[in-house]
């Protein structure tokens, strides 16, 4: 792959190191989403408009839910990130994978979605 083609990876001016947290990627159809306790080896949500909408909305309100696509669990529960147990809360599902996140690091995601640094959508009808 080429770093033309690779994902532009950014995470929310609220993390502090940009380390442990919600990190995303605008592309032409789709938003990616993955976490960084993963180092880029977890799974990635592919959220398309609507999902997209539906978790910047869940994250701007602190609320969970479940809409279309995308579903925002809120519940304690013990996750392991690159063979280290971590306790996670907030739990986003999308199509057939979850995504784990602690307290501290969806804060710092709501934190950037209100200040307005995830406003962007995926182009519709683009090429891939």
């Amino acid at each position: 792959m080429n770093t033309a083609s690779r994902p532009a990876w950014r995470t929310s001016s609220f993390t502090g190191n940009g380390a442990d947290c919600v990190e995303v990627a605008p592309g032409p159809r789709a938003v990616l989403v993955r976490d960084t306790k993963d180092g880029g080896l977890g799974p990635i949500l592919l959220l398309e408009t609507a999902a997209w909408a539906e978790l910047l909305a869940a994250a701007r309100a602190g609320r969970s839910g479940a809409s279309g696509t995308v579903t925002i669990a809120r519940r304690e529960r013990r996750t392991r990130h690159r063979g280290v147990e971590v306790v996670t809360t907030w739990h986003v599902t999308g199509a057939d994978r979850t995504l784990h996140y602690t307290d501290t690091e969806w804060a710092a995601f709501a934190a950037g979605v209100r200040a307005g640094e995830f406003d962007f959508a995926p182009a519709v009808g683009s090429a891939p």
